[in-house]
């Protein structure tokens, strides 16, 4: 009888040192599992903070950009109304009116011989005139408030003529 308990007091202390090897060998795997999680939590958090500041830098960038398109655009479109503006054409009526122009005053230069001496002298005085105005302060006031010159037509240059 010895014999049998002494072999089941041996298979207890074996199996109890088996179990014991068992748990120290399962701890330190859950130790060292709770490690790795917490290390991949803080890498987690590392990658997010980081992407959080790529999409921030990302977004201002884009936000320039888009301010800079806009910009742009009506940079554009100003330049389209500008180029709009200077192809335009005189009108045909505008053409008529200063060919009519012209020639009443070389009419007047052959009908009236003080008028060409007089008239050099107006238009010097009104080239004078406007040059004085192009430049300085006061000048680029008038030009921002100019007035529009009254519009003649044909019928107010030449005279009427009466029915009999």
């Amino acid at each position: 009888m010895d014999n049998i308990s002494f072999s089941l007091y041996s298979l207890l202390i074996g199996l109890a040192m088996g179990l014991l090897l068992c748990l120290v060998v399962w701890i330190q795997a859950r130790i060292k599992t709770k490690m790795q999680i917490k290390r991949y939590v803080e890498d987690n958090e590392q990658l997010k903070n980081h992407l959080n500041t790529q999409m921030h830098i990302s977004a201002k960038g884009n936000e320039a950009v888009q301010q800079e398109m806009n910009d742009q655009r009506k940079t554009i479109e100003n330049l389209r109304s500008t180029v709009g503006v200077l192809k335009e054409k005189p009108g045909r009526d505008k053409l008529h009116v200063l060919y009519v122009y012209d020639k009443a005053i070389h009419l007047m230069f052959e009908k009236h011989p003080g008028f060409a001496t007089m008239w050099a002298g107006v238009l010097k005085e009104a080239e004078a005139e406007i040059e004085r105005t192009e430049s300085g302060f006061l000048p680029m006031i008038k030009k921002v408030f100019k007035p529009a010159p009254p519009l003649l037509s044909v019928r107010s240059v030449l005279p009427e003529k009466e029915e009999e």
